[in-house]
């Protein structure tokens, strides 16, 4: 029988979808999101791919919802029980400043003000001794008054050492669920059992917060699967690159923020080993924002300190880094008259002037049309035909507020996304101690291509990929990712005192909880494949380096090299190492994975009788000038092509500056490089 998935990402402005029959992708494709309601832009796109409902074996997926819901503050109501004397944990936060020289910054505001917390009477110490046993009695009738003024949806329980012994958490869910049955609870010891307290009481409370959004969201999308015939799972890609069934996201909703750019990672990557790049810097341009992400040795960055709106995310997932930069960001002037670009974005509705769908403001997109970069009739595979009538007026009062000329403007706009984009991928390479020259820029969402090129060559990366259809690489991500999850445990040591028995003892407990998670997915425990590191730094240090330890695990390494490793890997992070230091163990991870079973697509054979181009005029540099443009189907393997030229194709178009060369290698990739 015929195994066909179709992974689905929604996207701000577009909605892309990847079809795959047996492993093999077959179709692809791309249809308009409707931001209002994304599961019917889930169905379209579905439609779209002509398959029957009844036909699929599984939908993959990923979308903003969760993180939309946190950045717009369209959460649930929410609220929080933590151990006595704590309730203004989430007010204090950190001190450190986020902006050190600003001097108008404001700490994020919390997602649970302070009159939402209850305290919890109860004392655990951090090794899990019980100091003072729960006190029950008054606090389920304290939190029912706070449900009830405050009409709360979800509730996040996160007690100060719960990572330590959960009996206090677990204890407290099992009441307010039998006395609350209709609210939502997360703990905190079953989301993340790891010591920090503000920031792992900040991600609990994330996840109860999102929980509500999320899981009516995919109740909606698992019906309307159901009720047209779709038997299979629906998976859902989560911030660490990996997908888990659905029902595992509802649970712990956090997960599922950033999810969408996680899988787009997870796509360049399989593109650039296919191109034989190891190093690159992956380049995401949509409609509403820009992400980038550094990959070193084939293996994308990952954190378990990220933030987002402010606030901080303690959960294992890949180090991307977005700004407000589209095809969609407006363009507009500031209080000094001077020009601006996002981050405000006109998304899908009403989208950029040049869409003809009602939109009045002059967008990036628009000056790219503007500037003969994209032609009206060749924009997204021809199914949209672009109003240029409306970008012009568009334009026109743009200039007029800036007093510039039409042109001078546009290109002003264009200049200003890229100075942007740039200072994107500067953050996740200069500034992180990394020479962008050793890397390659990996281009992809509809407008990533169209500017590449031209960051690459200020960064001075050596090379930029282009894969196959680029606009829909985040929807090829969600069939490549593997089934994945994260497993932690806080246990404090000096790391010369762990013993070979201790660290197969703790990563025994982890593998059992790894276990028991995949058996719920009907996954045999047999094909996964586990990945063991230690959360180590030198004492006093305020924070760890998440090292590797697999050969120590399997013995093939001896612990008397495990200091001597971490003072290696330490200079290799930060440039030195202090070697009389002492070194000790925070955290012990696991990362348990099921390899996906999608196959690379198959390669390119040569176009017969060449590339195959048009002219056509292109504003470069305040000058018009002939530009080939090229259709991407007519470029087979071993095809080069001279900038500046276009190369358009159904999901993207791909700019290739003058003095720029590109070649599409055997698995369809197009490389570009300076001559």
């Amino acid at each position: 029988m015929t195994q066909r998935v179709i992974g689905v990402e929604v996207g701000g402005t577009f909605t892309d979808w990847v079809l795959t029959e047996d492993g093999r992708i077959v179709r692809v494709g791309k249809v308009f999101s409707v931001p209002k309601r994304p599961d019917e832009g889930v169905m379209n796109a579905i439609a779209d791919a002509g398959v029957a409902l009844t036909d699929l074996s599984a939908v993959v997926h990923g979308s903003t919802i969760a993180t939309n819901a946190v950045l717009e503050r369209k959460g649930a109501v929410t609220t929080l029980i933590t151990t006595e004397g704590f309730r203004d944990l989430l007010a204090i936060q950190r001190q450190a400043k986020q902006r050190l020289f600003d001097l108008f910054y404001k700490q994020p505001e919390a997602l649970v003000p302070r009159d939402r917390i209850v305290e919890a009477e109860e004392k655990m110490a951090s090794d899990g001794t019980i100091r003072r046993p729960l006190v029950m009695n008054g606090l389920l009738d304290d939190l029912g008054r706070v449900l009830k003024a405050n009409e709360v949806e979800s509730l996040a329980i996160c007690l100060l050492h719960g990572y330590a012994n959960s009996v206090h958490e677990e204890a407290l869910e099992s009441a307010i669920a039998d006395r609350f049955p209709d609210l939502f609870i997360t703990r905190a010891s079953d989301l993340l059992p790891q010591f920090r307290e503000y920031e792992r009481t900040s991600t609990v409370v994330m996840s109860a917060y999102t929980r509500p959004v999320v899981d009516r969201y995919l109740s909606r999308l698992e019906q309307r699967l159901k009720e047209g015939g779709c038997t299979g799972p629906l998976n859902i890609i989560q911030a660490n690159g990996g997908s888990v069934p659905s029902p595992a996201i509802r649970r712990h909703a956090v997960k599922m923020i950033l999810s969408g750019p996680a899988a787009g990672v997870i796509g360049a990557v399989a593109a650039a080993k296919s191109a034989g790049f190891e190093n690159v810097i992956t380049f995401d341009m949509g409609g509403t924002s820009t992400d980038v992400c550094l990959v070193t040795d084939g293996q994308p960055k990952t954190t378990t300190d990220y933030r987002i709106d402010g606030l901080p995310l303690a959960i294992p997932m890949i180090d991307i880094v977005t700004v407000g930069a589209g095809g969609g960001s407006i363009a507009g002037v500031d209080a000094g008259g001077i020009l601006k670009v996002g981050p405000e974005s006109a998304g899908a509705d009403p989208g950029p002037a040049c869409y003809g769908r009602g939109g009045q403001s002059f967008t990036v997109t628009d000056a790219n049309a503007i500037l003969g970069f994209i032609r009206p009739h060749a924009f997204f595979g021809g199914k949209l035909t672009l109003d240029m009538k409306a970008a012009e007026a568009a334009l026109d009062r743009l200039s007029k507020q800036l007093k510039l000329g039409a042109m001078e403007a546009a290109e002003g706009v264009r200049r200003f996304v890229n100075f942007t984009m740039a200072q994107a991928m500067r953050l996740v390479s200069v500034e992180r101690g990394y020479d962008p020259r050793d890397y390659a820029v990996v281009a992809y969402g509809g407008g990533g291509p169209l500017h590449a090129a031209q960051l690459a060559e200020e960064l001075g990366c050596s090379a930029v990929i282009v894969p196959a259809n680029p606009g829909i690489l985040s929807a090829m991500g969600l069939h490549i990712s593997d089934t994945r999850q994260d497993f932690v445990m806080t246990r404090f040591m000096p790391a010369a005192n762990l013993t070979a028995a201790a660290l197969k003892a703790t990563f025994i407990d982890l593998e059992a909880r790894a276990q028991r998670e995949f058996e719920s997915y009907k996954i045999p425990w047999a094909e996964v494949v586990r990945g063991h590191c230690l959360d180590m730094r030198y004492e006093g240090q305020a924070y760890e380096l998440t090292m590797p330890v697999d050969d120590f695990v399997a013995g093939k390494a001896s612990l008397e090299d495990l200091v001597p490793r971490f003072h290696e890997f330490h200079r290799q992070r930060y440039g030195h190492a202090s070697s009389r230091e002492g070194v000790e163990i925070a955290n012990f991870r696991l990362a348990a994975a099921r390899q996906s079973r999608v196959r690379a697509p198959e390669a390119v054979p040569p176009a017969a009788g060449g590339p195959k181009f048009e002219t056509a005029p292109l504003r470069l540099g305040g000058h018009s000038r002939d530009c080939r443009f090229y259709r991407r189907e007519t470029l087979g393997a071993g095809a080069g092509i001279d900038g500046p030229s276009v190369v358009e194709e159904g999901t993207a178009t791909t700019f290739v500056p003058e003095n720029w060369h590109g070649v599409v290698d055997p698995a369809g990739n197009l490389i570009l490089r300076r001559s």
